[in-house]
């Protein structure tokens, strides 16, 4: 993002830098729940699908990615039962998203065609196997501010073949 004369990378930087500057309130009001937040950001399995992509043509090792994901899926759902409690909105802290799920949008809207398109894994489905996350990630990519600054799928698709061409050069 170039924004006032910076350039910032990482989305988890970008995103923390965009919610200061407009003074949102994006940090949950707790101190627990702020952590609890922190740690979404750095557990949420959807950020290393690069990792499939590299294995994607030695069957075994990809069906080995594909059941730690799910494994970690899974583990992601008693993470959010323990750290969301009660709480009837599909967010960490409810009706309302918040730092952490913030962090995960930009992996979440790159895992889904990058896997579905080079792997032939289908993300969503392995996350709706489990309720909170399932409701979670359809409502990270049902949220206006997410919908609105996403790229198509080919765009996604597009950018992750000029990378791997990148790589594949060096």
């Amino acid at each position: 993002l170039e924004i006032d004369g910076e350039t910032l990378v990482e989305s988890s930087v970008t995103v923390e830098y965009l919610a200061e500057r407009a003074g949102a309130p994006f940090y949950p009001a707790s101190a627990a729940k702020r952590a609890s937040a922190r740690l979404m950001a750095e557990i949420q399995p959807f950020q290393n699908y690069f990792a499939f992509i590299k294995v994607r043509d030695d069957k075994e090792k990809l069906a080995e990615k594909v059941a730690e994901f799910e494994e970690a899926v899974a583990a992601f759902e008693t993470f959010l039962e323990i750290h969301q409690g009660d709480s009837d909105g599909p967010f960490l802290c409810g009706a309302e998203m918040c730092f952490g799920e913030a962090c995960m949008a930009p992996f979440v809207c790159r895992a889904l065609p990058n896997l579905k398109h080079f792997c032939d894994v289908d993300v969503l489905e392995i996350a709706r196997k489990h309720p909170r996350v399932g409701r979670l990630i359809s409502a990270i990519l049902e949220r206006p501010s997410v919908k609105e600054t996403s790229l198509s799928d080919e765009k996604i698709v597009e950018g992750m073949t000029r990378m791997m061409k990148m790589f594949a050069s060096k």
